[in-house]
């Protein structure tokens, strides 16, 4: 009975106080993620045998992201995920298990080998690797982006009675709120 009575006057109170959400944009990045269809993986960094790489969302490029950000001009990613360096085929992206056990993203040869990419021209060729050859492989793009604003996610806002403030101090009114029920009332 007084738990009842205690939540439907907290219900009370957030009626009373009229709490919106205002929409907040997540982060908004230049590259894809990958989903694995056979893990819960989803991957944003292609990992190579010598670099860390993201597909731009607009272009279908590789950029490599360990080090200074370099756009691969010539590189193409389709929608099977198959790479192409100056209009040839060099490989594929897809989920492989690396030497931990888990399921990241690679650009691989039809052999299963990781592509190694030339440091001075960017020029794609096999490796002498698997994926599992791997450990501490990277999935998250943000640490490795050069310009870290579009890794920033906005707080999340509500609106008391035409005013904003952060979530987290919200939450902590509405805490306060159901501590002063609780202790008048138990």
């Amino acid at each position: 009975m007084r738990l009842a009575l205690l939540f439907s006057r907290l219900a009370v109170a957030v009626v009373v106080v009229g709490t919106t959400f205002e929409s907040a944009s997540a982060q908004n990045v230049p590259w894809d993620i990958f989903y694995d269809d056979v893990s819960t993986s989803a991957c944003e960094v292609v990992n190579a045998a010598n670099a860390e790489l993201v597909v731009l969302t607009a272009t279908g490029q590789l950029t490599i992201v360990s080090g200074q950000d370099v756009t691969l001009v010539d590189t193409f990613v389709d929608v099977d995920g198959t790479v192409y360096f100056e209009g040839s085929a060099t490989g594929i992206i897809d989920f492989a298990e690396d030497g931990d056990g888990f399921r990241t993203l690679w650009w691989m040869t039809l052999t299963g080998l990781a592509v190694e990419i030339d440091d001075f021209t960017g020029v794609p060729a096999a490796s002498a690797f698997f994926p599992s050859d791997y450990t501490d492989v990277a999935c998250d793009a943000c640490p490795l982006w050069d310009d870290q604003s579009v890794c920033v996610v906005p707080p999340v806002t509500l609106n008391f009675c035409g005013r904003s403030t952060q979530v987290s101090l919200g939450m902590t009114m509405f805490g306060l709120m159901f501590l002063g029920f609780l202790r008048r009332r138990w």
